[in-house]
């Protein structure tokens, strides 16, 4: 810990408490909390009201959720326990927070709880594992989990790897640039060949536009269809992909590629049709998500450079091309892990009541929203040492801290819905970053924070201004 005028900071202090520093951060604090019950449980039940805050008419908490993300999440849970609500934008949401009610939800017991993202970001994901419920997410799980064999990683890791060595050449020396759009940029540039089959020039990058009008538009309050909106350019955007993927079908097949459209196009038991939502579905999730845990890897990594030089040293030594080559990269490994425990790609899960239910005895009203807060379980002192601290050795297997609940540390969900392309995300991440560490190194001062904000994915509200020095 370092003294900042009268206070006592941690490293990481805006992750895991609401700020104090900024005038904005004054203001959201004096914001009316208006504690209320959610919605009183049947006569008889003996079932507790889920406690809550309405804050501010229609606006609510929303601000607060946006800027401060798990921290605010955090918060709720001290003041209110691990099952409470809090309005944002007009919406109720519930949050479950700890592993324990956290354990109730994923486990879906009584099959009282489904998908909520269609609710929350819109019909991007529709036909995707994501928006699927049972028993056709279980069916459609077994076919896809084919494409995501070990040869077929294989297959796109060797893409993905000759991509990025050839674009992180072109990223600039000696001067600042803003790393967040420099790494949305390349995730997407190595996204096209190796999920697709096609260059990123030409319609490679068409593709990606259209994804990331998708993702723009799954924070957008105006949710109308007028020309000119984040909705309206985000559904033309979709319709346009869902029928280039499905043209793009019959060549997938018959040149019998590695790319994940062809491996999936050769799986008996799709339509057409299905094979483009899956496919759809996993470029998004895969751009997005793998952006996330690159940036903050790199973050932590110029901002501990002990660990950048341990992660480098074992670069030099290990041969990378392949799934069990970057398998061997343990240092990286631990980064990464201890990089998105801290910062998660995917802090909450989404899910909706689709019939009366309870969770640790407070009703949930059939309809309701809930957000599972697996961000907020992997920043709590009673399960992890030190939360704050950047200590990818937690992960050692002679600490293990992430094995003291199956639930502390879970950024990629658990139980049925579990990311089935997590093997594959971790691989992207961890084969982009050897790249970047053979070739630059990098720091951050030791005042300098990272502004984190919590949109649709994490990322730093000022770009991540970084300076490279080549090898």
């Amino acid at each position: 810990m370092t003294a900042h005028g009268d206070q006592t900071r941690t490293e990481n202090r805006g992750l895991v408490e609401m700020g104090s520093d900024h005038w904005l951060d004054a203001l959201l604090g004096h914001t009316p909390r208006r504690p209320a019950p959610l919605a009183a449980p049947p006569a008889g039940s003996a079932l507790e009201p889920v406690p809550g805050d309405r804050g501010l008419p229609f606006i609510g908490m929303g601000v607060h959720t946006v800027r401060y993300g798990p921290a605010f999440l955090l918060a709720l849970m001290r003041r209110h326990g691990p099952v409470s609500w809090w309005q944002a934008f007009g919406r109720k949401v519930v949050a479950v927070s700890g592993p324990e009610a956290v354990q109730v939800v994923l486990a879906n017991r009584d099959k009282a709880f489904a998908s909520g993202w269609p609710a929350v970001i819109g019909p991007w994901f529709d036909g995707g594992l994501l928006a699927m419920n049972a028993p056709g997410h279980l069916a459609d799980r077994r076919l896809v989990q084919t494409a995501y064999g070990e040869e077929a990683l294989d297959g796109y890791l060797r893409a993905m790897a000759e991509d990025v060595e050839e674009r992180l050449d072109r990223w600039p020396v000696g001067r600042r640039f803003r790393l967040v759009d420099a790494t949305r940029e390349l995730s997407g540039q190595i996204t096209t060949r190796a999920f697709l089959g096609v260059p990123h020039e030409g319609v490679g990058r068409k593709v990606v536009d259209a994804v990331e009008e998708c993702i723009r538009a799954e924070t957008a309050l105006a949710r109308v269809r007028l020309p000119g909106t984040l909705w309206h350019r985000a559904h033309r955007a979709r319709t346009w992909l869902v029928r280039y993927l499905h043209q793009a079908l019959p060549d997938a097949r018959a040149r019998a590629g590695e790319d994940f459209l062809s491996v999936l196009s050769r799986v008996d038991g799709f339509t057409d049709r299905q094979v483009a939502l899956h496919a759809l579905f996993t470029v998004i999730a895969s751009h997005d998500t793998t952006t996330a845990a690159t940036l903050a890897s790199v973050y932590f990594l110029g901002k501990h450079p002990v660990w950048q030089e341990r992660a480098r040293a074992e670069s030099a030594g290990v041969v990378s091309r392949d799934a069990a080559g970057v398998d061997r990269l343990t240092t990286l490994d631990l980064v990464v892990r201890e990089s998105i425990r801290l910062v998660s790609p995917s802090p909450i899960l989404m899910r909706v009541a689709v019939k009366d239910t309870d969770v640790l005895g407070h009703h949930i009203p059939a309809g309701q929203l809930v957000s599972v807060c697996t961000g907020v379980n992997q920043l709590m002192p009673e399960l992890w040492s030190r939360p704050d601290r950047f200590d990818p050795g937690r992960f050692d297997e002679d600490r293990a801290e992430d094995r003291g609940h199956r639930l502390a540390w879970a950024p990629f969900g658990w139980g049925a819905h579990k990311c089935i392309g997590m093997r594959l995300g971790m691989l992207k991440v961890k084969a982009t970053l050897d790249a970047l560490l053979r070739r630059y190194e990098w720091s951050y001062p030791e005042s300098y924070e990272a502004p984190w904000r919590f949109t649709s994915l994490p990322a730093p509200a000022d770009g991540l201004p970084t300076v490279l020095r080549r090898i």
